[in-house]
């Protein structure tokens, strides 16, 4: 009986073990436990999960809500009763990813207690949906056989921070229902409780466990011979208690490691890797590595902050990444390596006040190891560049990622010109037509020490092998003539500007735009793309990168929904096209909120989707190795932008063996008029860039022979 039990009115995690001062007892003379968590998490599921293993033992019901991202059209088309079932899948591949492969041993002893009480209807778990938010209370109601219960709630979180006394401090606010004097306090959270159950809540949805999450559960319970022991979850937690306090009492265990294993794989530097930070040592400790996109840049220059941690006592590694994406990547990946960096984006409320500790540390000499993540813009901000200034130049490791982008005058300005150590990342460092961005990002960085290519990459089982099936595509007769037109136009306005190193004008680089689009969305490319997809069915892990104007729709089937002799911008004549054919797919441009691109990169790597259909987003960096097939429907003269595309689709991923890469090749067709050759000139750079992507395919011959009617007109057969 609850009552029997003495309860602290408030707990304080610097005071109590509020696992097993509260939880555990409380649990253990209860018949019904009602819990809202908050946002779905790895961790708020473990910690939802404490003392489940003791309630095992008895043959109480629990009924758990967590929250989950959603938008507002979801909101109201589940409240319509539409589109349930596809809201609840997409939520359910979401809460899925979040827990699979977590391989910590205290999570997975409580996901098997969740496990063992869904598979025996003890367990019922719902989602609690919001718009423009989540479902956040945090509250408990603990009842017993006799009607008494005890409600909680509080700063505690559902997270291993929040409960374990060595983290955080926390507090919860225990509410005894016996007590009259209480009932202000409790009554309205049993009340909440009960409409959010009920679905009677405003403002929130609430739908039953999607169906992959509790398919999981019922797998994962099949495969216990006995239910989860509280003991050994007693045992667990205490263990990690001690080595949270040795991580207090000893610095040096905060200090940067190369972890045992990365994504369930040992972890071992492959020996390009290490050339390429001999080589930048030997370079005092400056350079650029050229390293082929999925070579595993950042793993190398994370290590490099890992050893020179080692000899410089107080070394402060500040890494700046482009994109947020890509910020939030490099963040997990220095998790493995037992580093907590400081993530200097998002709001500035977030991270200045504890960057200007951090650098009042540093500059004392009291830590032993610094990270910090910025993105492009925070770096420019006067705050962060007033707190960068100060951190002492002979300490600072400086790591630019993707760092082209830092050739730019106003990037460039913006570099630490006091740190000591500085690596460039780039599989595509130098610009194809800006030679003073170049001598820009030479001047800080040192010139590139490291290289290593795509051949290379595939020979030593680096990347993944592909497969590559041109289809050479003629323009019509309109987009020829206006192709030569711009083509000429560029020939003039080149010879106007002479042979400056810089940059082009702004009036050149808008024709240069303005006949890029027209390669990019040449009308007979949908056609041709209907052609292939018509020899196959729909298939997982696929992307499609579209241009970003408009095609004409005459050339597609009637069937298909376009109205005739209406332009549509390609990438929704290519979705409406994989709709009418059976694919699902979603797209993935600048339009999608950062929050809509991580639903939907889960819903890729989960095979909720089957693919992405996308502009630019996914040009640099977006890491989704589970890609397998890709059709480039557009892409620039610039070769970086093949490079990174080709990079992006042939990333290591287990149970990916061969890669598929359809390429759609603009040519100007037989009769077309192109007396200067500048129209021509441009063909041919395209047709070169295409003969290196046949030339290391598995299926070479096969693409030769697709090329060689075009390779031979334009006189490159050489070029194979």
């Amino acid at each position: 009986m609850l009552r029997t039990l003495k309860f602290k009115g408030v707990y304080k995690s610097d005071q109590d073990d509020i696992l097993r001062s509260f939880y555990f007892p409380a649990l253990a003379a209860a018949d019904r436990y009602d819990r809202a968590v908050g946002y779905f998490s790895a961790s708020s599921l473990s910690e939802a999960a404490q003392a489940l293993t003791i309630f095992i033992k008895g043959d109480g019901l629990i009924r758990l809500v967590v929250g989950a991202f959603t938008a507002q059209s979801d909101i109201d088309a589940v409240r319509e009763g539409l589109r349930l079932k596809e809201v609840s899948e997409r939520i359910g591949a979401d809460l899925l990813a979040a827990v699979t492969g977590v391989d910590d041993e205290l999570f997975q002893h409580r996901f098997k207690a969740l496990a063992w009480l869904v598979a025996h209807d003890r367990l019922e778990i719902r989602v609690a949906l919001r718009p423009n938010g989540i479902y956040h209370d945090k509250v408990g109601i603990i009842t017993d056989a006799q009607g008494d219960a005890v409600v909680f709630s509080g700063s505690a979180n559902e997270s291993a921070a929040a409960l374990l006394p060595t983290h955080n401090y926390e507090s919860i606010n225990v509410f005894p229902t016996w007590l009259p004097e209480l009932a202000p306090w409790h009554e309205p959270h049993r009340e909440s409780f009960a409409r959010l159950w009920d679905n009677k809540s405003r403002g929130t949805v609430v739908i039953d466990l999607p169906t992959a999450l509790k398919e999981n559960l019922l797998e994962v319970a099949s495969t216990l011979d006995a239910p989860p022991d509280s003991e050994r979850e007693a045992q667990i937690a205490a263990r990690l208690r001690a080595l949270e306090a040795v991580d207090e009492a000893e610095p040096a265990s905060r200090l940067p490691r190369a972890p045992d294993t990365i994504n369930g794989m040992p972890f071992k530097m492959r020996e390009h890797q290490l050339e390429a930070l001999r080589a930048w040592q030997a370079n005092g400790y400056r350079g650029i590595f050229d390293l082929a996109t999925g070579a595993g840049k950042t793993i190398t220059a994370v290590y490099a902050a890992v050893q020179m941690a080692k000899g410089v006592p107080g070394l402060a590694v500040v890494i700046a990444a482009p994109y947020q994406s890509l910020a939030d990547q490099w963040c997990e990946i220095l998790e493995a390596f037992n580093i907590r960096p400081l993530q200097c984006y998002v709001s500035k409320e977030n991270w200045h006040e504890d960057l200007r500790k951090r650098v009042l540390d540093m500059q004392g000499g009291s830590d032993t190891f610094q990270a910090i993540v910025v993105v492009n813009r925070t770096l420019q901000t006067p705050e962060f560049q007033a707190a960068l200034g100060r951190i002492p130049g002979n300490r600072l490791l400086w790591i630019g990622d993707e760092c082209h982008h830092h050739g730019s005058e106003s990037l460039a300005s913006a570099l630490p010109s006091n740190a000591a150590y500085r690596i460039g990342l780039s599989a595509t460092p130098m610009h194809y037509l800006d030679e003073q961005r170049n001598d820009r990002l030479k001047t800080y960085y040192g010139d590139v020490v490291f290289s290593y290519t795509l051949a290379q990459a595939i020979a030593d089982k680096v990347l993944t092998p592909y497969n590559y099936y041109p289809s050479v595509v003629p323009l019509t007769a309109d987009e020829a003539g206006e192709f030569i037109s711009l083509s000429d136009d560029i020939a003039r306005a080149f010879m106007r500007e002479g042979k400056s190193s810089g940059p082009p004008s702004t009036m050149l680089t808008a024709l240069l735009m303005k006949r890029a689009r027209i390669i990019g969305s040449a009308a007979n490319k949908m056609a041709a793309l209907q052609t292939t997809l018509a020899e196959q069915p729909p298939q997982q892990h696929a992307l499609f990168y579209c241009g970003d104007g408009q095609v004409d729709m005459d050339g597609m089937e009637a069937d298909d929904g376009a109205e005739d002799s209406q332009p549509t911008r390609q990438i929704e004549a290519v979705s409406r096209l994989l709709d009418g054919q059976g694919w699902k797919v979603s797209r993935f441009t600048a339009r999608e909120s950062r929050r809509e691109r991580e639903s939907i990169l889960q819903s890729f790597k989960t095979g909720a989707i089957d693919g992405l259909v996308a502009i630019k987003c996914l040009d640099e960096g977006i890491d989704v190795p589970a890609c397998s097939i890709a059709y480039i429907l557009a892409s620039s003269r610039d070769p970086r932008q093949f490079i990174q595309r080709r990079g992006r689709i042939l990333r290591r991923s287990p149970g990916k063996t061969i890669a598929n890469i359809h390429d759609y090749i603009v040519v100007l067709p037989e009769d077309a008029h192109d007396e200067s050759g500048a129209a021509r000139k441009l063909i041919t750079a395209e047709l070169k860039r295409v003969a290196e992507f046949s030339g290391l395919a598995e299926n070479r011959n096969e693409a030769y022979a697709a090329l060689r009617p075009i390779l031979t007109a334009y006189d490159l057969e050489h070029v194979l």
